[in-house]
Order: structure tokens, then C-alpha cells, then sequence
């Protein structure tokens, strides 16, 4: 005779599961089960629970169950939500998460709404949670996928982003949902490229959490594929908040809607002014950089190992192909030129045959110079050297080729990073290439006819005696402009307070551009005297830095101002 199990009852207050967690109300219901608050008898804590029904789970619910505990336990921060655990119980698996009081902000938003939109502080707040939080995620190499109002919870004290981990489970679930987009997910909230291919990315998070911020602003749901930028801001804005942001605070987000995905920021580079002090520290702003790999360990610096750092050409002036070029150290000691006969052979005709030996002392490494014919450079000073002591990450100058000390190895990670830069930034100064700068510039213009805010190019030139700008440089005047481009950009946006990087990049031998976005012909001129006049007096004295400022005009192309 079979014998038939009794029905369990429906979850509800006060059932305690698994004798610990007592339930105190429903908070929600998702795509895979309901979520409830409960008591944890055992932590005397308040915990949320998200039960997965037996009746209702799939193959594979319990897989994704513990995908979504291993991936959050690696996103730990303040702003993602915390998994605690995954267990077994009469009604099916359940998911015991940290229990955040408050609203989410889809809920938030619609109550704002009503009472004339969000204070420029408390929408400064909950954008920076939301960033730091989706920086987070991307910084453990993981993928939300989902971002959206509905996924952020809004308390006192800070916003948190929820259903972290599902983005394998939403694919897999959107199978069985007629009319739904192939790889689960929002289709109000995707980027373009994701809407046309699918695939979640770190730049399709970064869209969302723009596409989120900027219903803050309008109080109203995107369509699935609105494109806010190509309307005026004011055209689009519901209520007054973006008055009193910045308009580096506003420029992320238009940056971050970007449809090419590769001109959007990261996540961890967007940032807003601390509403407490209205103010953020300029010299916090993330400048790009090559990644030199890891700082070599106690081993490394104790004892030779060969192959554990290499020297990697960041710039040559008549051998640009050989940029990003990776020569291993195998030995303690190498000579290094042109000569096919040396152990480390560059192509730069600037290099002479025998040019230097690179010989390892204790974790660091020493350059002698062999009496090359153009010299050895450190940065600054601008003179020749004899030796040129180098530690991880630093560069020397062999002529007019720069070399970098890295821990990384040919075809790795990071030297395919170190190529990528390489490919948009130029190696002596740092500053954008032509082909990407043109790209910049155009961007900040279309964001000054958006938001409807005076531009201007700062085009910078270094002039000699004769007061002319060389087109074939000297080894001395390619090291003042190196360090000229550099103290020019920094100075430039901490006197504009910048949030974000000002678009930047070389132009000629001797010439440079950097955008000011926001300020009037005035302003942005009083700027540009005050630079100037602090980097002069750190260039050599048969040197002139001079300045032109050039006004974009509205339907003007920006990039026809750079030249």
C-alpha cells in the first residue's frame, strides 16, 4: 500500500524553517521562488530568505543556488548584498541573505516622483553605493547582468545591489518566457550592443547603471532601446536636479550611455562629490596607466630568477611598430643596442650599437651606459646619465626608446593590457593618440551641446629660442614635453575641480590639446594662464610653453578645433 505524504503548508508568519529561522513576513517574490523576512534563532539576527519552491524548480536550480553563494561571498562590500548560506528544507532549497530595511529603488523613485524628484545629495548617495558596489563586482572579474531599480535596496544609511550571481540562471529561465530577450535580464535597462547579441558584459553593467541613475532624474521607466542622448538634457529632465550637480557629475552618466561600449567609464572611475563636505580630493582622479604586473616577491628580490621580470618598450620615436615589444630578463647581466650581436636588440636608430648593460642588483635593476652617442635618461632632470637605477615599474630612456620594468611575460594578461594602451595612448607623454583623442573630443562636444555648456580647446606648444616649434625634437625637448603634458593635465583639473579625466592628447612633435568642458571663455581662460605659468618654471630655460584657446561653437564639429 503507498503511502502519500501529508501536504507542507504554505510558508506564512511564524513558520520556522529548518527550526531556526521563524518567518515574519513575505518581502517579495522573484523569478525563482519568494523571498521572506525571518528571525535567525540561532544568530538572534534578522535575515531574508528566498525559498525555491519544489514544486516550481528546474535542473539546475540547485547548481545556480550555489553559483549565487560562491560569486557573492567573493563580492564582498558594503553595497552588494551578502550570502550567507545555502540549505536544504521541507519546502526546497533555501538562500539565507542579509536583510536590508528600507525600499527598493524602483520604489524609491515612484515616491520621489511625487514630491518633486531627488535632492542633488541624496542622488549623489545612492550613485556612489550603486558604483562602488558594481565596482565591486567587476573587480572579482564577475558580471550583474541585471542592474536595475528594481535590484538596488535603498536604506538609511546606504543603497545595496541585490540578486547578484543569477546571471547563468535569468538566461536559462528566459528560455521558458515567450518574448523574452535570450540571455535573461532587463530589456529596459540593456545597451545596444547586448539588445542586438545579448551577452552581459562589464560595459553592459556600466549602461545599466547609467540607465538607472537617469531614472533618478526623469522618474520614468526607459523604453527598451532609448537613447537619451539624442535629445537635450533639458528636453528630457522631469524636475530641476541636475542644476545643482556638476557638470563632471552629469558628464559620467552621458559618458556611460555611450552606444560604443569601449568609450564608456568603468565603474570603479565613476565617482560623485561626497554630499557630506561637497567635495572630493582632485588628486583621487583615476589617471590611465600601464599596469607593470605585480610587485616581484621576497624571492625575486633575493635571488636572480630568469624570466621573472622583463623590460617592455612603451615608446620609439623611428620604430613605433616595436612598441609594446616584451624582452624577458634571463640573465643577471645583458648588454642592450642595436646590434644584432647584443642581447637585447632594439630597433630605435636612435639607439647606438652597444648602447648600455643592464645588470640585476637585489630586486632592482642598474643601466650603465656604454658612452652611447645619445645618452641615458632618467626622467628628471633633463641630463645625461651614466647610471640609471630602475625599480619595478619604472621607465629609462635609451635615445628616444623607453623602456618599462614589468613582472609580467609575453602574450600575458597584462602585456595584452600594456598592448591596449599602448594602442590609445602615446608612450612618452601618456596622452591620448590621435585617432582616440579625436574620439574624446567628439565626445565632449556632443556632451556640450547636451547639456548645453560652453567647451574649449587648450592647444599647448613648446617653443625653443627662436621661439618655433621644432618638428624633428631633441632628446631634451621630448623630455620637457613629457613632463610638460603631465603637470598640464593634472593642474588643468584640479583647478576645474574635475571629476573626470579631461580628454587630452598629442597632436605634433612638440604640441598637445586638452578639452575644458564646462566653464565660460573666461574661466577657462583665467585656467590656462595659471597653468601655464606653474609648468614654465619647471622647464628648461631655453624652453617656452605657450596656449591658445579656442572656443567651440555650437554645430561646429568639436575635432576641428585641435588642429
Amino acid at each position: 500500500m503507498a503511502v502519500t505524504k501529508d501536504p507542507l503548508p504554505p510558508i506564512d508568519v511564524g513558520t520556522v524553517i529548518n527550526d531556526r529561522y521563524e518567518v515574519l513576513k513575505s518581502i517579495g517574490k522573484g523569478g525563482m521562488g519568494e523571498v521572506f523576512l525571518a528571525f535567525d534563532r540561532l544568530t538572534q539576527q534578522q535575515v531574508a530568505l528566498k525559498v525555491v519552491p519544489e514544486a516550481s524548480a528546474m535542473p539546475g536550480d540547485d547548481e545556480a543556488l550555489r553559483q549565487e553563494v560562491i560569486l557573492a561571498q567573493k563580492a564582498r562590500h558594503p553595497n552588494v548584498c551578502r550570502v550567507h548560506d545555502l540549505a536544504p528544507s521541507p519546502w526546497g532549497p533555501i538562500l539565507v541573505m542579509e536583510y536590508i530595511p528600507g525600499q527598493t529603488l524602483h520604489n524609491h523613485i515612484r515616491k520621489r516622483k511625487t514630491s518633486g524628484g531627488f535632492s542633488a545629495d541624496e542622488f549623489r548617495k545612492i550613485s556612489t553605493d550603486v558604483c562602488a558596489g558594481l565596482a565591486a563586482i567587476h573587480q572579482q572579474g564577475l558580471v550583474h547582468g541585471d542592474l536595475k531599480p528594481g535590484n538596488v535596496m535603498v536604506a538609511d544609511d546606504r543603497a545595496v545591489i541585490l540578486d547578484f550571481g543569477f546571471a547563468k540562471e535569468r538566461a536559462r529561465a528566459a528560455v521558458r518566457k515567450p518574448g523574452a530577450p535570450p540571455d535573461g535580464g532587463t530589456p529596459h535597462y540593456m545597451s545596444p550592443e547586448r539588445l542586438r547579441s545579448g551577452g552581459a558584459s562589464p560595459e553592459d553593467d556600466v549602461y545599466a547603471a547609467a540607465l538607472t541613475l537617469w531614472e533618478m532624474w526623469t522618474c520614468r521607466v526607459p523604453e527598451p532601446g532609448y537613447k537619451p542622448r539624442l535629445k537635450t538634457m533639458k528636453q528630457q529632465i522631469t524636475f530641476d536636479v541636475p542644476a545643482a550637480l556638476t557638470n563632471d557629475e552629469i558628464r559620467q552618466i552621458f559618458r556611460a550611455l555611450n552606444p560604443d561600449p569601449q568609450m564608456r567609464p568603468q565603474a570603479r572611475h565613476m565617482r560623485f562629490f561626497n554630499p557630506t563636505q561637497t567635495a572630493t580630493a582632485p588628486i583621487q582622479l583615476p589617471r590611465e596607466r600601464i599596469d607593470p604586473g605585480p610587485a616581484p616577491g621576497r624571492a625575486i628580490k633575493t635571488q636572480f630568477t630568469p624570466g621573472a621580470q622583463s623590460l617592455l618598450i612603451t615608446y620609439a620615436t623611428n620604430a613605433p611598430d616595436s612598441v609594446a615589444t616584451l624582452f624577458p630578463l634571463q640573465k643577471p647581466v645583458l648588454s642592450i643596442g642595436r646590434r644584432s650581436d647584443q642581447d637585447l636588440v632594439l630597433a630605435e636608430a636612435t639607439v647606438s650599437g652597444s648602447h648600455a648593460l643592464l645588470r640585476w642588483q637585489t630586486g632592482s635593476w642598474l643601466v650603465e651606459d656604454l658612452n652611447s652617442t645619445n645618452g641615458t635618461y632618467a626622467d628628471f632632470p633633463f641630463e645625461r646619465k651614466a647610471q640609471v637605477s630602475l625599480l619595478h615599474g619604472a621607465e629609462v630612456q635609451l635615445g628616444e626608446c623607453r623602456l618599462m620594468v614589468v613582472t609580467f611575460g609575453p602574450d600575458s594578461p597584462h602585456h595584452d593590457k600594456a598592448k591596449r594602451y599602448l594602442a590609445r595612448r602615446d608612450g612618452l607623454t601618456g596622452l591620448l593618440v590621435r585617432e582616440h583623442l579625436m574620439k574624446a573630443i567628439d565626445e565632449d562636444g556632443f556632451f556640450a551641446e547636451w547639456g548645453e555648456v560652453p567647451m574649449q580647446i587648450a592647444r599647448f606648444e613648446l617653443r625653443g629660442q627662436n621661439g618655433l616649434v621644432s618638428l624633428r625634437p631633441t632628446i631634451l625637448e621630448m623630455l620637457a614635453l613629457r613632463k610638460a603634458a603631465l603637470q598640464v593635465v593634472d593642474l588643468t583639473q584640479t583647478l576645474l575641480l574635475s571629476l573626470t579625466p579631461a580628454a587630452a592628447g598629442r597632436t605634433g612633435p612638440l604640441t598637445f590639446v586638452v578639452s575644458i568642458v564646462g566653464p565660460n571663455l573666461d574661466e577657462a581662460q583665467h585656467v590656462v594662464e595659471q597653468v601655464v605659468a606653474q609648468v614654465q618654471g619647471t622647464l628648461p630655460e631655453t624652453l617656452e610653453l605657450t596656449a591658445t584657446l579656442v572656443k567651440c561653437e555650437p554645430g561646429r564639429p568639436a575635432r576641428t578645433l585641435i588642429d
